[in-house]
């Protein structure tokens, strides 16, 4: 801010061009200061935010997470409702809870359906709210306009900023801090009125409490502000002078109050989504990710070059590089220390820095990522401020203070502007946003794999290469190896594919997806016996899904009923019977299932090969066929009565037959009562039938 005492017309020559300058600078400096002047600063500041990130209006949606939250979500692209908002408030299975970030996309819905520019349109007017914000709170604080102004500014134009903004499903980052800044600025009223009357202003502190609670509601990123709030009452708030420090501890109890319970529905949303995978990593390489990517942030925020949208755990932190960031991290943290009561500013931007990113370090679950963009957009305004100031606080002996600092924040401003949109522009889709993550990081096996999942439709060549890729980076990933033996597969490569649905199977035995991909490519192969085995074990897994159930009567009983496949599937049969008992008692109605479970009876019943039958099968499955159907079939019927003749039960099978005789004649079925009778006639003569296998149908 301007400084009158070092900079008079006088000390720089009256009548002098710079002592000209200075007057314009210091009825500016006036005019700005007043009301007035703010809201023209206001109004400025969210302008130039707009404007620099309106080309993310242009953007398509992401294929991360925009689809499965948002455009494949039911509860939220169907717009508002109250269901869907009781909805909002009980989910928590995306890894967080956050009910007021879904309801305000469900108005998005609501208002531009899913056309994308209208949603980006709201994260880009919050995000400029934001930087409007962040000047109120720290000029009402701090009484330093300028400072404030210059702070805010550079928050919100840095190319930190863009996944925030230019990313639909972040918006739980803008809205969080959106209700933060609020928060805060409510709480500066409060200790005003602190000051000023001696006593709690009731209004203020409930208001503070509110807009916390919605910022947890938005995302628990925010679960740091109790600490903020004790940062802040040590300066610019100086509280620990007026009030004792049990007493401003005490004033944070309801804020923690509002944390635990968040903290605790975050964890188990965490933990159904299989997100605490990253305890599985050592503690000790958590604890040295945690020091790098201090230092990486701080890195990014000052050389803010090759962005990526996800940032890959590296196998192990180079030894030197580590050091170095524990140099940084522990020296900076000294020297903050050292200075706590001359600059007090500079302990509070870098624990402000430090604390608010500890939930997003790597200490507790992260995800696939070491370290991510949008974790910084709370902490880097302790940054941005500890230099601002410092920097002031360093210039404010220049002879030409303003001139420079003024060229100075004109050519960082406008160098964050300049690489904020430079950054847009690898948002603009998915193929775009993957393809710059892989250019700019190492081994990024997500990258591979999503960018894999983009081109699946329009280039699956290119496909099969990220998966592949993707494949070698993480082997121990299923979904990466089943897709890559599906695309391997496509293209003709069966034993190759057989190898990646093996790997898939082995890390996921439960696959039903994998197992049908893998007889599938048996059977182009021409190993069938391994192709009927394998599709008998996906049915197994999965008796919900029709396509393992008609792949396997494609296999057995359609185009020529080949005898070496029925002998196949009877060995496998009588090798594993539970197996495929259990498969059988657990089909569901379906029509195809039941002709399905009729043909292998009548194929197990009366072929004239004694290998190619089996009676107790053939009852089991004539009776399951039977039971879904509610003994109305005819065809079901005389096929267990067949069955019951091959398993020597001839009682049973003469008064089956018989009933089938009986609904042939209700059904006017005048082919089948003929077929039914001969058939009782036969079992009466306690004689089984015999006949190759034949497809019959109702």
């Amino acid at each position: 801010d301007l400084q009158p005492h070092h900079h008079t017309p006088g000390h720089l020559g009256e009548g002098s061009a710079e002592g000209i300058m200075f007057d314009k600078f210091k009825r500016l400096d006036n005019f700005f200061k007043t009301p007035n002047g703010v809201v023209t600063l206001c109004f400025g500041l969210f302008a130039v935010i707009f404007w620099t990130f309106a080309p993310s209006l242009h953007h398509d949606f992401q294929l991360y997470d925009d689809g499965d939250y948002l455009l494949n979500n039911s509860h939220v692209n169907t717009g508002f409702t109250w269901s869907n908002c009781i909805w909002a408030f009980c989910y928590a299975d995306k890894s967080n809870w956050y009910p007021l970030t879904w309801i305000s996309h469900m108005w998005d819905f609501d208002l531009f359906g899913t056309e994308p520019w209208g949603h980006y349109l709201t994260n880009v007017l919050i995000h400029a709210a934001n930087g409007v914000l962040l000047f109120l709170v720290l000029t009402r604080m701090t009484s330093a306009l300028w400072r404030s102004l210059i702070v805010a500014a550079l928050f919100a134009l840095h190319p930190l900023r863009v996944e925030s903004v230019a990313w639909i499903s972040e918006r739980k980052d803008v809205l969080s801090i959106f209700f933060g800044l609020l928060a805060l600025w409510t709480y500066a009223r409060f200790t005003e009125e602190f000051r000023a009357q001696g006593s709690r202003s009731k209004l203020f502190y409930g208001l503070t409490l509110l807009f916390f609670a919605c910022g947890l509601m938005s995302k628990s990123m925010v679960v740091t502000f109790p600490f903020l709030l004790l940062l802040l009452d040590f300066w610019p708030l100086e509280r620990w002078r007026l009030k004792s420090k049990w007493g401003l501890v005490t004033e944070k109890i309801p804020f923690v109050l509002l944390v635990a319970p968040v903290c605790i529905i975050t964890y188990s949303a965490q933990k159904m989504s299989g997100q605490l995978s990253v305890f599985q990593l050592p503690f000790g390489f958590r604890l040295e990710n945690a020091l790098m990517s201090y230092a990486r942030y701080l890195g990014k925020m000052f050389w803010p070059v090759d962005f990526s949208v996800l940032y890959p755990y590296p196998d192990s932190w180079p030894v030197g590089q580590l050091l170095c960031a524990v140099a940084l991290v522990f020296g900076i943290s000294a020297l903050a220390f050292a200075l706590r009561r001359q600059r007090p500013y500079f302990m509070v931007g870098w624990l402000w820095y430090l604390g608010t990113l500890v939930p997003v370090i790597g200490l507790i679950p992260l995800g696939a990522q070491s370290m991510s963009n949008r974790y910084t957009y709370l902490p880097i305004i302790g940054i941005m401020l500890l230099v601002v100031w410092a920097i002031n606080d360093l210039s404010i002996q220049w002879r030409r203070q303003i001139v420079l600092m003024t060229a100075l924040v004109t050519l960082v401003t406008g160098a964050c502007i300049f690489r904020t949109r430079a950054e847009l522009l690898y948002w603009q889709d998915s193929a775009i946003l993957w393809s710059r993550a892989i250019a700019v990081t190492k081994n990024n096996f997500m990258a591979h794999y999503c960018l894999g999942n983009v081109l699946l439709h329009s280039n699956p060549d290119q496909a099969m290469t990220e998966f592949l890729e993707a494949s070698k980076i993480n082997p121990s990933d299923a979904e990466t190896q089943r897709d890559a033996a599906f695309l391997l597969q496509m293209h003709g490569r069966y034993s190759d594919a057989i190898s990646h649905y093996q790997a898939a199977i082995r890390l996921q035995p439960e696959n039903g997806w994998a197992y049908n991909g893998m007889a599938n490519s048996f059977l182009q192969l021409g190993r069938t016996n391994d192709a009927v085995s394998t599709f008998l074990k996906a049915a197994e897994i999965d008796a919900d899904t029709p396509s393992y159930t008609d792949s396997l009567n494609q296999l057995l009983f359609v185009g020529g009923n080949n005898p070496e496949t029925i002998t196949n599937f009877l060995g496998v049969v009588r090798s594993d019977p539970n197996a495929f008992s259990n498969y059988l008692n657990n089909l569901q109605w379906n029509t195809n299932r039941v002709d399905f479970m009729n043909d292998c009876a009548w194929a197990f019943a009366t072929n004239p090969d004694p290998n190619l039958r089996n009676g107790s099968f053939a009852v089991r499955m004539a009776k399951r066929a039977c039971e879904i159907t509610g003994n109305q079939v005819t065809v079901c019927v005389g096929t267990l009565a067949a069955s019951y003749a091959e398993n020597s039960q001839f009682d049973e099978a003469v008064s089956t037959a018989q009933l089938a005789c009986s609904l042939a004649t209700s059904a006017n079925d005048k082919d089948l009562l003929k077929k039914n009778q001969e058939l009782q006639a036969m079992f009466q003569s306690r004689k089984p039938y015999r006949e190759a296998p034949t497809v019959l149908s109702n």
